[in-house]
């Protein structure tokens, strides 16, 4: 049994091409970004340059059941530079663990993946 309820909507080329009539989408299509997006929420990097976590770039892996090994691991390469990082191998222990972690628990599988799967 699914959780998700999915519905797929299709349209004509004509139709995705066409002036967007609802005046409430014109509004935010004509929206400068910086006005949509909040300004203590940069992106993937704060101010300073450490890795913003509460980025929705980032967020769903920080949420994760291997949320812990994923910080770790971005953590390590963003404080490694690319001699360590090429030459020493530096942060393979902290990757191989946030990989291992996706294997063993499948935290970025939908329940329609497994499904599927199931019913191969």
């Amino acid at each position: 049994m699914s959780l998700l309820n999915e519905e797929v909507v299709r349209m004509s080329s004509d139709e995705y091409w066409q002036d967007i009539k609802d005046e409430y989408l014109q509004k935010l299509a004509n929206t400068d970004p910086a006005e949509i997006y909040p300004s203590n929420n940069p992106g993937p990097e704060t101010p300073d340059g450490k890795v913003n976590f509460e980025c929705h770039c980032v967020g769903h892996l920080v949420g994760s059941p291997c949320g812990f090994e994923f910080r770790e691991a971005i953590t390590c390469q963003k404080t490694s530079d690319e001699s360590q990082m090429e030459q020493q191998g530096a942060c393979g222990k902290e990757l191989l663990s946030f990989m291992e972690c996706v294997t063993r628990t499948q935290c970025f599988n939908t329940n329609g993946d497994v499904d599927n799967k199931a019913k191969s």
